[in-house]
């Protein structure tokens, strides 16, 4: 065979591939089940820029059109930048089925009208920079006569930054981030009224507290929503659902519980109102330990009823069937998140859908007999796909990312569990390097998740394939604390940040180099983004035996992070109280405080505007590791908040992955 002849070695995910990945989610059906609406991110390297598409297609075979009538045929080799596509979100369907309530990326609110495939202009929301929780919903909910549309919306615009800020409260930092102010406005999120043939916005509620997450009684007389209204909403982390009548403007408290109430959801046949909800008494408004299950009240009011603790499984996304009977949701288990239901009369819970992957997202049929649903794999990016036949068959009904995966080989993760110190079963996934050659000794990444209670599973995380084209083997971990194995394991790292969790991420790596002689114990790096990036410098001033390290958003000292996040609650939730009170605790967990140990070579990546896991966390680690004599170097990146969101810059990302991979390159010789 000539040297021209020879097959081509095998290609992975490159640095160019991460703006052809496109993903799909927020599936919306009509009322009639003929038309599906549903959000594609895009991002476009050459404009720097990532937004969200709204598509629109009919649920039999057909051409998927754009929001401004085109039917031509929408491929994942179009980039979005050589056509016309509408911008935003899809909120809701009216009751026909003929409309189709959208939101435009600056706050404007349009009404799609099908059969003439044009949009007339509603109104505009304005948005407070004030941070609620993750799950709190500033959403659009069409009347069930049609008549009217409710929405949340701001009191007041966003006021210029002042010359001189005054802080008078806890909440004063928002999630900054690309286009985003870092510090909170005054202004306070209400419910508001409008005709859906036009006109204006009439407040339903005004006053010192927020309200969000709305939902719509069926007789449309009442709109149930979430709002904090304790004595000190900004510093507790409380909850609770209340009712609005619609005409006499009464509002009242329809729960009464310990804890935090999220997306409240009314049933077709008005007879409950259905939440998620956690009962604990310190809440935090970000990453809690304890898992939401679903709560149940009837209409009329009485006791709250719990669906779903026999599960021991965090619930989200939840939907009820048409019929009023039962609740369907998704929840993690062991790196799959699936759809179950549960029956309101018994609580007896079954799995609807499931398989290796993660649904995400989900809408029953109108019959709710079938539904559409997101789904991700290892080595597929979301897509829909929708169930026929009482779910009897599964046919896709995207492939957005088809044609340049089909170009592409992509490892699949094989999962495997261990036993680590303490006797715990732990699970992790191991992915090959593309190049994989079994006689050959190849490195191996230690890839950490956030939270502390994310779960990995299988799901598409760009980081694991780009590591491996880069020659990587990597391994990643669900340690205790992390979601999907049931409460007592989620737990496991309260009071103990680098505890437990330390050591079971260490045992996974013993394990995995017993079972797999090709891989390479001298040539180990490690990395992970928030908490696992608080875990990556933990790491580093516990062992040596990892070559290279790359911080991505971590913390150091959780002292000073206790009075600078914007999740200062999450120090009280995690650690039983009062930072003040735990000052000893939170020092004795933070990395900054045995730095003197660390010798790895550290790559630290952070936002500048982050307020999450603020930009002096990776200061004080680089400070530190710098005095030390250690390989370090602090790359900070201009305007970008925590993590890697949607708001992030295509450019920003691309560097930050060249820099993780050119970071092990130096230190762990391929």
């Amino acid at each position: 065979m000539t040297p021209t002849e020879q097959k081509a070695a095998p290609e992975g995910l490159t640095i160019e591939d991460l703006c052809k990945i496109r993903k799909v989610g927020t599936p919306l059906l009509s009322p009639d089940d003929r038309h599906l609406a549903y959000h594609v991110a895009v991002a476009d390297c050459d404009a720097d820029e990532r937004y969200g598409l709204i598509m629109l297609t009919l649920t039999q075979p057909s051409n998927p059109t754009d929001l401004t009538g085109s039917t031509s045929p929408i491929t994942s080799t179009e980039s979005a930048a050589h056509r016309t596509i509408a911008r935003g979100t899809a909120h809701a369907w009216s009751p026909d089925g003929r409309e189709l309530l959208y939101e435009t990326e600056d706050g404007e609110l349009h009404i799609y009208t099908v059969s003439t495939a044009t949009s007339r202009f509603l109104t505009k929301r304005l948005e407070s920079t004030y941070f609620i929780n993750h799950l709190a919903l500033n959403n659009c909910i069409w009347s069930p006569d049609g008549r009217f549309i409710a929405f949340v919306s701001a009191d007041a615009a966003e006021a210029p930054a002042p010359a001189v800020r005054v802080i008078d409260d806890l909440l004063y930092k928002s999630k900054g981030g690309r286009g985003r102010h870092t510090y909170a406005d005054r202004a306070q999120t209400h419910i508001y009224l409008i005709p859906a043939a036009g006109g204006t916005p009439e407040p339903l509620t005004s006053g010192p507290f927020n309200e969000h997450s709305i939902t719509w009684s069926p007789d449309g007389r009442h709109i149930a929503f979430v709002s904090n209204r304790s004595d000190r909403p900004d510093d507790m982390q409380q909850s609770e659902i209340w009712k609005i009548d619609i005409q006499s403007k009464i509002i009242t408290q329809f729960s009464d519980h310990q804890g935090l109430a999220y997306q409240p959801a009314w049933s077709a046949d008005g007879t409950h109102i259905a939440f998620l909800t956690t009962a604990g008494q310190i809440g935090t408004n970000d990453s809690p330990a304890e898992d939401t299950h679903i709560a149940l009240i009837p209409s009329h009011g009485g006791p709250i009823r719990y669906l779903t603790h026999s599960l021991d499984r965090r619930i989200e996304h939840i939907r009820w069937h048409p019929s009023g009977k039962s609740i369907y949701f998704t929840a993690g288990d062991r790196g799959d998140t699936s759809v179950y239901r549960v029956s309101i009369e018994n609580n007896r819970i079954e799995i609807v859908l499931t398989g290796n992957g993660c649904i995400s997202e989900f809408c029953l049929t109108a019959q709710g007999e079938d539904m559409v649903f997101v789904k991700s794999g290892t080595a597929f990016p979301p897509e829909l796909f929708q169930t026929k036949h009482q779910g009897a068959t599964i046919t896709p009904i995207t492939q957005e990312n088809a044609a340049w995966l089909a170009t592409k080989t992509l490892q699949a993760a094989d999962t495997f569990w261990y036993v680590s110190f303490d006797g715990t079963q732990v699970q992790g996934w191991l992915m090959k390097p593309v190049a994989f050659n079994p006689s050959q000794k190849h490195p191996l990444i230690l890839v950490i998740h956030g939270g502390p209670h994310n779960m990995f599973g299988h799901d598409f995380d760009e980081r694991f394939h780009l590591l491996s084209q880069a020659g990587y083997a990597v391994v990643y971990i669900n340690p205790r604390g992390s979601h999907g194995y049931g409460q007592a394991f989620s737990n496991g790292t309260l009071m103990d940040w680098g505890g437990g969790d330390y050591q079971d991420l260490m045992a996974g790596v013993d394990y995995i180099l017993s079972l797999n002689p090709w891989l390479d114990a001298e040539r180990l790096g490690v990395t992970g983004q928030s908490y696992g990036g608080f875990m990556t410098n933990w790491i580093i001033t516990q062992t040596t035996r990892f070559k290279a390290a790359v911080t991505d958003g971590g913390l150091s000292n959780l002292v000073s992070f206790a009075g600078t996040s914007l999740y200062h609650s999450l120090m009280e939730s995690e650690f039983g109280g009062r930072a003040f009170d735990r000052f000893d605790l939170l020092w004795k967990w933070s990395p900054l405080r045995n730095v003197a140990r660390a010798t790895t070579p550290t790559l630290l990546l952070h936002g500048e505007t982050d307020n999450e896991v603020p930009f002096s966390q990776a200061e004080e680690m680089y400070i530190a590791l710098k005095k030390k004599g250690v390989d370090t170097m602090l790359v900070q990146y201009t305007g970008e908040g925590h993590g890697w969101r949607p708001e992030l810059s295509p450019r920003n990302k691309a560097d930050l992955c060249r820099r993780m991979i050119a970071w092990f390159s130096a230190y762990i010789h391929l």
